[in-house]
């Protein structure tokens, strides 16, 4: 279960660290293109950050999480594009798996709306935007969650990246490690499929349908930036932005995403709780469908 606490950031760090065997250099301020003055440099290199990020987030037991989301997306056939804000908060605790999310869509003319839920042993429960009803989603719902959590394995093959060493930075300030990655062209867009066809969720077979989606996938650029606590070695943010196309019966999709996350309250909390409010009054989704 603690593997996927990996997969939110310090998993990524794998990109092109076991080429990077350097200290980090001192953060260039983006301003005044100079370097910035540290009081106690690290001489630690990329690797050893790595594995030491890794060792600390096996320890993680519970996090919050802050992401915005800042997604335009064309579609074919449609001559606005969809463009939309996402402001995500949640809880998780790892094990046992319960998790708190509350996401506010903003979708300019086309409107907004708020969602929340809970999942813990409990149940899943989430706000109908609409009715601002709560709802039981059905329980197989949270072991299938678990079961994808679970089985999930962010660690990646490292040698699959050793063509990227010349797109990683490695910097560092008095307070973090910094691994920034800044990739475009077709050798990306090669890697990011076969990660994709990796990680389909579990009972999702790497079918023909599913490589012919990937075949049609191209990033046309990606650059990610990851934050170390050098104290802790706890993954404290990431940010991200990938723009890629798609091609949908011949015609293209485009999708431009930034990402920027925060992660706080590392091993701070010890419980999510479903207000009883919520389990006294959620409808089975089921029952509410007449099914």
């Amino acid at each position: 279960m603690k593997n996927w606490i990996k997969g939110i950031g310090v998993g990524v760090l794998a990109f092109g660290l076991a080429a990077c065997n350097a200290p980090a250099e001192p953060k260039t301020d983006t301003e005044t293109g100079k370097k910035v003055e540290l009081e106690e440099p690290s001489g630690l290199t990329a690797q050893e950050v790595f594995e030491k990020a890794t060792a600390a987030s096996a320890e993680q037991t519970s996090m919050h999480a802050t992401m915005n989301i800042a997604q335009l997306i064309e579609m074919p056939g449609q001559d606005l594009p969809m463009n939309s804000k996402i402001k995500m908060d949640m809880d998780m605790v790892i094990d046992p798996l319960a998790m708190y999310q509350k996401m506010d869509v903003d979708m300019g003319e086309q409107g907004a709306m708020a969602m929340e839920m809970y999942m813990t042993e409990e149940g899943f429960f989430t706000n109908d935007p609409m009715s601002g009803q709560w709802m039981k989603l059905p329980g197989e719902m949270y072991e299938d969650l678990l079961g994808e959590v679970g089985s999930a394995d962010p660690t990646l093959d490292m040698t699959m990246f050793n063509e990227f060493v010349e797109d990683f930075k490695f910097e560092q300030t008095d307070d973090e490690y910094i691994l920034k990655l800044s990739a475009s062209g077709d050798k990306f867009s090669q890697l990011f499929k076969e990660i994709a066809m990796e990680n389909l969720p579990a009972g999702v077979d790497a079918n023909a349908e599913a490589a012919e989606l990937m075949d049609n996938v191209e990033v046309k650029s990606l650059e990610y930036e990851i934050f170390i606590d050098k104290k802790t070695f706890y993954t404290n943010a990431f940010n991200m932005k990938m723009d890629m196309t798609m091609l949908i019966e011949g015609e293209e999709m485009r999708l431009d995403q930034k990402v920027n996350a925060k992660l706080s309250e590392i091993n701070e909390i010890d419980k999510i709780e479903i207000p009883q409010e919520v389990l006294e009054n959620a409808l089975d989704i089921n029952e509410a469908m007449g099914q």
